[in-house]
């Protein structure tokens, strides 16, 4: 069984053995002696701000609380993570309750994303991988799915979403919706 994660233990463990994995991999040549810093917040009633700090592109470190002049500083604001606490909180309803806790199966979500690449996400209900059943669409066609705002069998007759495999076990997850 998986271990829970904050917010917080992500960005100080999890993401800098990201970013050690994906420098050793491609090292940056020429960077000796170089110090890039830069700062996120994520942004709401509680901000939590982080530091990072990346000597020669090879040590990177996570300063919680933020630093003191960074080279470059990301905000990203509540607005923008509200999205996906308003689609987690959707999956509140009776509805929805008993379309999860009767399905059986794995469902890989391709969210096209702006600049032309693919996020991959992978559902797997009640701990079952098959049958399994791949739902492709751009990320705002999915946002647009998830909030009511579009059909999804709609969608998929305008060839807005495409499916591959077990399309039975697609049509069940269609309660999964608003």
């Amino acid at each position: 069984m998986g271990e829970s994660v904050s917010i917080q233990e992500y960005v100080e463990s999890y993401v800098p053995s990201l970013i050690s994995k994906r420098l050793e991999e491609k090292p940056v040549p020429g960077m000796e002696g170089t110090l890039f810093t830069f700062q996120l917040t994520l942004q709401g009633d509680k901000d939590l701000v982080f530091g990072v700090s990346i000597k020669d592109a090879r040590e990177i470190t996570v300063h919680p609380g933020g630093l003191e002049n960074p080279m470059l500083e990301v905000v990203i604001p509540e607005t923008f993570i509200r999205p996906l606490v308003d689609m987690a909180s959707s999956f509140t309803g009776r509805k929805q309750y008993d379309a999860v806790s009767g399905a059986r199966g794995s469902v890989r979500l391709e969210m096209g994303m702006p600049g032309g690449w693919t996020l991959p996400v992978t559902v797997k209900f009640n701990g079952a991988s098959e049958p399994s059943v791949t739902i492709s669409a751009s990320s705002s066609d999915f946002a647009k799915m998830a909030t009511g705002e579009l059909n999804g069998p709609m969608a998929f007759m305008q060839g807005k979403v495409k499916i591959e495999g077990d399309m039975s076990f697609a049509l069940s997850l269609a309660n999964l919706m608003p």
